[in-house]
């Protein structure tokens, strides 16, 4: 188990404490929940105890609180035995008294599901006394022990009321998977259930992330530690600062019908505007020199716009047309879509393509003598990879944000920021494409722009959660 610090969500720069938790960890602290709280209620049975604080999302105190208020109508809401009924089997029609007094005849049982007669120290009986064998009984909880089920409590073979313990469950299976089984469906049951918890999303990883405290604004940005995954706690999407997570849904949503329905995709190639030639995007910045001979044209890849207009004009905000029939504003919604998304693309392949620079970078630093120069070298490179990496996502989810956003005042103030993030990003991006020199002035421009490009998105995303606080964006969902 490990603690951490999450440095803010969508909405604000608040911080907050989690824990990294492994399995094991996630399964002790249930443990001792369930038994704190059993001791709490009275009860004996803490899988009775397991399955009421399952539904109450492990909120000890909520669960307590409900209990003393009336016990007998919270078993019966949630269809459980309630075990501090005297009346318990008093409705079984199969009685136990008949296999007890088999069992003093004679050393041999009949199993209640099976009808063979086996010794007796084959059997196994739960308080309801109903006798059945162990063969039986293990084949019933393999059926039983379902990922689907994780919710449901596990009644006696002869379908009585009496729950079988998860205790007794461990001790009647055989199977070592089977037990693992079982006990990966209890962890699934409290991480799923619980409203502070949640499995690490990065690939093949199985940690747990826990948040110390329930907090209004769950959308966290977490870090694992184990597969150094980067994501949001409340949908557990890649980290995606500064657009909400229902709109991220929506926008996602959006982008699969809108390519399904009008099929239409973003192809990997443009024509060269002044030439006519194809290009293929080979890198992440989006500053793109035509290579056939005689033409040079310095273009966006994004607008296709001459690059050196890009001084004085940005191809980030979106410009509607003045069109007033039906026809021509279904033409100018689906134009203003594609505007967003097509930028959207762009920033999510370049992000792509700039895994190279890691690469690139770290054969850079292998070449670099062991001296402090060189360190200061790599730690800069270092830097401006992760730098840009960070400014790269967090460009590409601003249009997200921009597409659902009204046009106000601190709309464009959101859209200067995003086109000074935009221009530092690609300045950045073209500067570590270059030939990787160690001179001190390429070290000077390099840490220059690695700092100028992190201070435009922190820039950006403190006037996003300054609108969130001050309630001055509109079209987003209520926040």
């Amino acid at each position: 188990m490990s603690k951490h610090v999450s440095p803010n969500s969508i909405l604000s720069d608040e911080s907050t404490f989690y824990f990294i938790l492994s399995e094991q960890d996630v399964i002790n602290g249930m443990n001792t929940i369930i038994e704190h709280t059993a001791q709490l209620l009275g009860l004996e049975s803490k899988t009775i105890v397991r399955l009421l604080l399952n539904h109450f999302h492990w909120e000890k105190d909520t669960l307590t609180d409900r209990y003393w208020e009336d016990p007998d109508k919270l078993f019966l809401l949630l269809k459980l035995p309630n075990p501090t009924s005297t009346s318990l089997f008093d409705s079984d029609p199969l009685s136990p008294s008949s296999a007890s007094n088999q069992s003093k005849k004679s050393n041999s049982i009949t199993c209640r599901t099976c009808q063979c007669d086996k010794p007796s120290k084959q059997f196994y009986a739960l308080k309801c006394g109903h006798q059945h064998c162990l063969t039986c009984w293990q084949s019933y909880l393999e059926l039983k022990i379902d990922p689907t089920l994780n919710k449901c409590p596990i009644y006696c073979l002869s379908r009585c009321k009496e729950i079988i313990e998860d205790e007794q469950i461990f001790r009647l299976i055989s199977n070592a998977s089977l037990k693992q089984r079982y006990q990966r469906i209890l962890g699934d049951a409290y991480v799923d259930s619980n409203r502070l918890t949640c499995w690490c999303p990065g690939k093949s990883c199985h940690m747990i992330i826990q948040l110390e405290s329930a907090i209004v604004d769950n959308a966290r940005m977490i870090t694992c530690d184990e597969c150094q995954f980067v994501f949001c706690f409340r949908c557990s999407h890649e980290w995606h600062d500064p657009v909400q997570c229902t709109l991220l849904a929506a926008w996602e949503k959006k982008n699969q019908d809108e390519s399904m329905n009008n099929q239409w995709l973003q192809v990997h190639t443009k024509a060269c505007p002044k030439c006519s030639s194809n290009i293929e995007k080979n890198g992440g910045c989006n500053h793109m020199t035509c290579r056939k001979p005689g033409c040079a044209y310095e273009f966006c890849w994004i607008c296709l716009d001459r690059w050196s207009d890009h001084t004085s004009h940005q191809c980030n905000a979106y410009r509607s047309k003045d069109e007033t029939t039906s026809q021509s504003k279904a033409r100018d919604d689906l134009d203003r879509y594609l505007h967003y998304f097509t930028r959207y693309q762009v920033h999510n392949e370049s992000l792509k393509l700039e895994e190279k620079l890691v690469e690139h970078v770290s054969r850079h630093k292998i070449s670099l003598r062991d001296d402090l120069n060189s360190y200061t070298n790599k730690r800069a490179l270092d830097r401006a990879v992760d730098v840009l990496r960070l400014c790269r996502s967090t460009l590409k989810y601003t249009y997200a944000f921009a597409f659902y956003l009204y046009k106000n005042n601190q709309a464009d103030v959101f859209e200067q920021n995003q086109a000074d993030l935009s221009r530092a990003t690609e300045a950045l991006s073209g500067f570590l494409e270059e030939e990787m020199v160690t001179t001190p002035n390429h070290l000077t421009k390099l840490m220059d722009k690695t700092s100028y490009c992190f201070d435009r998105r922190n820039a950006l995303l403190k006037h996003c959660k300054e609108g969130y606080r001050d309630h001055y964006w509109g079209g987003l969902h209520p926040y």
